[in-house]
């Protein structure tokens, strides 16, 4: 017998999408999710025994508890890397998170997770489904603000897109951006972006606490 957690707010995609399990999130029960999920697979990549792709990094695989705390999950399609090996050619997953290199390449490595991981922020702060076969989607969206350096404003769920808190949700995008690049090299480690959330959320702490 096996026996799991019980996840009572389902997952990720169920509250960003699923009208029927919609909640209502703030910026800063985001800002929480995104840096404990960043956590869990910073874990895996950095300082597990043995590497872990997950392979399959989305919001339908992000469930939340009763206090909204994340837990990575799904390691159906997951691989574990030999510590001589940097890749694997092995791993599907959700095109629509999927990274366009390893598509290219048949290579998924550390990157690819960062890279999945980068469209998961993005659906975070827009509330919009990122859908691969979309001529404008929200990927695509978001990219395409950045190459012409605009801000993406527009694109923001306006739930959370209060003036005060734009400069926050820039930073955001603009670490999204960065995972999202077709440069592997160019990507931040896990371990980065987690860094970086949680630096965003002390300093969103501090200025409350000043306020």
């Amino acid at each position: 017998m096996l026996v799991y957690e019980f996840i009572s707010q389902g997952s990720l995609h169920d509250i960003l999408h699923d009208n029927s399990k919609k909640v209502a999130l703030n910026l800063d029960a985001r800002l929480s999710i995104a840096a404990q999920s960043a956590d869990g697979l910073a874990y895996m990549h950095s300082q597990a025994n043995t590497r872990i792709l997950h392979g399959d990094v989305k919001p339908a695989n992000i469930l939340l508890d009763d206090n909204f705390a994340p837990k990575i999950s799904d390691f159906g399609i997951s691989r574990l890397l030999a510590k001589d090996k940097e890749h694997t050619g092995s791993v599907i997953g959700d095109m629509n998170y999927m990274d366009p290199v390893y598509l290219q390449e048949g290579l998924l490595t550390e990157k690819s997770d960062v890279y999945s991981f980068g469209v998961v922020i993005l659906e975070l702060i827009s509330s919009r489904r990122a859908i691969h076969s979309e001529t404008n989607g929200v990927v695509k969206s978001f990219l395409k603000a950045h190459k012409k350096q605009k801000k993406a404003t527009e694109f923001f769920d306006k739930e959370i897109a209060i003036p005060e808190d734009l400069e926050l949700l820039d930073s955001l995008a603009s670490m999204a951006v960065e995972c999202l690049s077709l440069d592997v090299d160019q990507r931040p480690t896990m371990m980065e972006v987690a860094e970086q959330l949680h630096k965003l959320s002390r300093s969103r702490k501090v200025q409350d606490v000043c306020h």
